[in-house]
């Protein structure tokens, strides 16, 4: 199937079957490389972006353990994701993400490396933060909310009520040949707390009470149009 048609189909699917809704779209760029950063909480996370109203030049990193799902192992690989394997450092991954950005697409990841049970914020991977240091491109943070609840809504016949918040573009520090492991940790609780500035209170997990998140609300009250978390 081409990737234009799934597309299409997930769109359909997620105009019949929920109330979905990107906030803050218009500081998404519109076209050249970026990365954007989300929180993970169930598989339905990234079908949102099939959305018409999404840019249709993204991929994805996606663990190589789904390899074992033949249909999805299909949608996978007739959209043109990337398959990673999150046990290792994959280069091989890690080259074809930077091919990606390099002819001027959209990259989407999920800095927590799986899907968060809890609907909390996990402790993120450094990993994938590293990627977005080396490639010098901008990046956006998407936070969303309600597909953890989509299975609970559907069984009651409702339709679950989604959303993804997006913040402004940033381009994060190159890492520091002399501490290392200092500035990658730190850059990776920057973007996680972006996230969680979007996010209602009650998903902040591992990074729940950092000041860095309220710094940042605060920042972006300034921002005009900027629509914060209630």
């Amino acid at each position: 199937m081409k990737r234009k048609s799934i597309f299409k189909i997930l769109d359909v699917a997620y105009s019949a079957l929920t109330h979905s809704s990107f906030i803050n779209s218009e500081f998404l760029p519109k076209t050249g490389p970026l990365i954007l950063a989300t929180n993970h909480m169930s598989r339905l996370d990234f079908p949102l972006f099939g959305k018409k109203e999404f840019r249709d030049d993204w991929t994805a990193l996606v663990a190589d353990s789904y390899k074992s799902w033949p249909v999805f192992n299909k949608i996978v690989d007739d959209i043109g994701m990337i398959w990673i394997d999150r046990t290792k450092a994959d280069f091989t991954a890690f080259k074809q993400a930077f091919s990606w950005l390099k002819e001027g697409k959209l990259l989407v990841l999920a800095p927590e490396g799986t899907r968060s049970r809890t609907a909390q914020l996990l402790k993120a991977k450094s990993g994938i933060v590293l990627l977005a240091m080396k490639s010098g491109v901008p990046v956006c943070t998407g936070s969303v909310t309600g597909t953890e609840n989509f299975m609970n809504e559907f069984r009651h016949f409702r339709k679950p009520r989604i959303s993804m918040r997006f913040s402004p573009p940033y381009v994060m520090p190159k890492v520091d040949p002399d501490h290392r492991d200092e500035s990658l940790e730190a850059a990776t609780d920057d973007l996680m707390c972006r996230i969680a500035a979007m996010l209602p209170d009650k998903y902040h997990g591992y990074y729940k009470d950092n000041p860095r998140i309220n710094q940042l609300r605060e920042e972006w009250q300034s921002v005009p149009d900027l629509k914060l978390p209630e």
